[in-house]
């Protein structure tokens, strides 16, 4: 009998060790698991290994990814509101379409990460490594990414109105009718960057001057942010 209930426990080990690989902790080796619309509001992973982890429309408001690692994971529809992957690591990740608002980046690495469609809007990217990052057309009023590096990041049609881009690196960056009105840009570095239809109005500290093709003039950039008032986006024509 004995021998018997040995055996049994002996069998069902692997299984409970099993389940056990994706249950979310601090330092846990998550890495592959599969977190789809999972509910991880104010989870503690810091340090975790989320890589190539599914984490499509999963809740993680308010949760701590501190030096966790989550390289090409998916996080696409998450909600990451106020999430902290500060010193992260973010490498091809995919985080398009999710709720960022007041998210924490601070000292992160997001190279080649894509946030496309993302809402970003008063995020905190403060020297964070975003080189090669799709951020076309994202929302990312007063958004921080001063010491980061967006080398030919893809910016074409972002909103960073109101932007902390000081000492930011935005070499052969693409920023092709983007709007950086009212953006502080003290010490920025544009060399090869496009700036083609950009919106730099009311900028202060940029030196475009290396850039391959200059920003709208002040004249053109009002005159687009008037058409903007005035056109109805949603039926494409003037308003009456």
């Amino acid at each position: 009998m004995l021998v018997r209930l040995l055996i049994c426990v002996a069998m069902l080990a692997p299984a409970a060790a099993f389940a056990q690989t994706c249950a979310p902790a601090p330092n846990a080796d998550l890495a592959g698991c599969r977190f789809t619309n999972a509910n991880l509001e104010n989870a503690d992973l810091r340090n975790a290994r989320l890589d190539g982890a599914d984490l499509r429309g999963a809740n993680l408001k308010w949760a701590n990814l501190r030096g966790a690692s989550l390289k090409h994971a998916n996080l696409a529809d998450a909600d990451l509101f106020h999430t902290k992957f500060d010193r992260a690591n973010l490498e091809g990740a995919k985080l398009t379409n999710a709720h960022l608002f007041g998210a924490n980046f601070i000292d992160a690495s997001a190279i080649g990460a894509d946030f496309t469609g993302a809402y970003l809007k008063d995020v905190l990217m403060e020297g964070a490594d975003l080189t090669r990052a799709v951020l076309e057309g994202v929302y990312m009023l007063r958004g921080v990414v001063s010491g980061g590096r967006l080398v030919e990041a893809r910016l074409a049609g972002a909103n960073m109105v109101g932007a902390d881009a000081e000492r930011t690196d935005f070499t052969r960056a693409d920023l092709k009718g983007a709007t950086m009105s009212g953006a502080s840009m003290e010490g920025a570095v544009f060399d090869g960057a496009d700036l083609d239809g950009a919106d730099f109005s009311n900028v202060t500290g940029a030196d475009y001057s290396r850039a391959v093709k200059p920003p709208l003039s002040e004249a053109d950039a009002l005159a687009r942010s008037l058409n903007r008032v005035l056109t109805d986006p949603a039926a494409g024509r003037a308003r009456p």
